[in-house]
């Protein structure tokens, strides 16, 4: 550990965090807040840190202490209101938030942040305007300007070309493409930029949206809007979320291939643990696919694994008596594809909140996912349903990091349908 200079240890509780050695980083700033405990900053720092550990209210307890030393530092509000509502205490959240805006009315991340929060609630009256603010977030994931005007859903685009694009990751793009079709029933061209790996799965499903490259931009085009803001444009409401029974469809000679393939014995699961993003992950993007060992162990059971790159080293190290079975796919430039027809060739599908959920969504593929207590903002709180995608269940945490309840009820719910 560095020397005991508060300066010192905040330095290297910096860097231990940067290399998502939360643990460590947490002693350092606790050393440091021993020996000057009227620095906020390093308050806030615990505080972050706790987080990141899934220590909420710890987080919470460190943020006021921040926050009894320096009131009117607004990015500390902001932090307590998230570490709030990871606890579930979503109107004191909210309160947190408004704190921020209120002390800060430029800092993007307090109204983001309350705007997630609403929407956690089914709120999108209040939560959709304000998730506009995460263009104004200090490195967004895309924030283009052009000089087509944006489309706010006032301007009638028929005839017009529309310019959409997505701005986050893959299971974000599988969730949001659904609102192209807001677009095409305006009467509109529709032009849409998508992750070049996403193209050929996406080609299938809507014929008349012409697809581009991530960073594509077309030749002329009348107005532009990211595929996330189209929800505001035309005032959605949970309960107006198109929710076909699919809406993207696998190759159906791939799905041939692969049911060939897996073959048709057994009960066949197919499973997907983990998310790209490990920080993510441990904010409950991913599960231990050791926690599957209850269901890989009930007779018939075959666990067909869909998970690519990281998480596979996990496969390494499983439960003695736990198989989960290996194929090499999607090896190609394209995304999905044969993930797509081996869930048509699996009885179910159980994912963490991650791409593959959202495919197997779009799929119409009956699926489990797995969540922790309070998840992100899309699958609510305290329904087993998915507005998004009727075949879809949601078995949540009964507690904060209670995996195992969350694979035990799904292992009741296997053995009283009898598969």
């Amino acid at each position: 550990m560095a020397a005991d200079i508060p300066s010192d240890l905040i330095e290297a509780g910096n860097a231990l965090s940067g290399q998502d050695r939360f643990a460590e980083a947490l002693a350092c700033y606790d050393r440091a807040a021993l020996l000057d405990p009227r620095d906020p900053f390093i308050h806030l720092n615990r505080g972050i840190t706790l987080q990141l550990l899934l220590r909420y209210g710890e987080a919470v307890a460190a943020c006021d202490r921040a926050l009894a030393l320096a009131p009117h530092f607004a990015p500390g509000w902001s932090d307590r209101g998230l570490a709030l509502q990871n606890l579930g205490r979503l109107e004191d959240a909210l309160e947190s938030f408004r704190r921020a805006e209120v002390l800060d009315p430029v800092l993007a991340v307090a109204p983001l942040n309350r705007g997630l929060c609403h929407l956690l609630m089914q709120d999108f009256a209040a939560g959709l305007p304000l998730y506009e603010w995460r263009k104004q977030m200090p490195n967004p994931m895309e924030a283009r300007v052009y000089p087509q005007p944006l489309w706010t859903g006032a301007e009638d685009i028929r005839g017009k070309t529309l310019f959409a694009y997505i701005e986050q990751g893959m299971g974000d793009t599988l969730q949001y493409y659904r609102y192209v079709r807001f677009a095409l029933e305006r009467g509109a061209r529709v032009v849409l930029s998508v992750p070049a790996q996403l193209v050929a799965l996406l080609k299938r499903a809507t014929p008349a949206v012409e697809l581009i490259g991530w960073g594509e931009v077309p030749a002329t085009f009348d107005f532009h809007i990211p595929l996330a803001s189209i929800p505001l444009a035309v005032a959605m409401r949970v309960e107006t979320i198109p929710a076909a029974d699919h809406y993207l469809t696998a190759d159906p000679a791939r799905v041939a291939l692969w049911k060939d393939k897996i073959g048709s014995n057994g009960f066949r699961i197919g499973i997907a643990w983990q998310g790209l993003n490990l920080v993510m992950g441990l904010e409950g993007k991913s599960f231990p696919v050791a926690a599957l060992e209850p269901i890989a162990k009930m007779p018939g059971v075959r666990l067909i694994g869909l998970q690519k790159n990281a998480g596979s080293e996990q496969l390494a190290s499983l439960p003695p008596g736990m198989t989960v079975e290996r194929y090499e796919f999607d090896n190609g430039p394209d995304a999905f594809l044969d993930t797509a027809a081996m869930m048509m060739a699996c009885d179910l599908v159980i994912s963490a909140d991650t791409g593959p959920a959202h495919l197997a969504g779009a799929l119409g593929v009956p699926t489990w996912v797995g969540l922790k207590h309070v998840p992100d903002w899309r699958w609510f709180l305290d329904r087993a349903d998915s507005p998004w995608y009727p075949s879809l269940r949601l078995f949540r945490q009964p507690v904060l990091g209670d995996w195992a309840g969350v694979f035990a009820a799904m292992k009741r719910e296997l053995t009283s349908r009898r598969y």
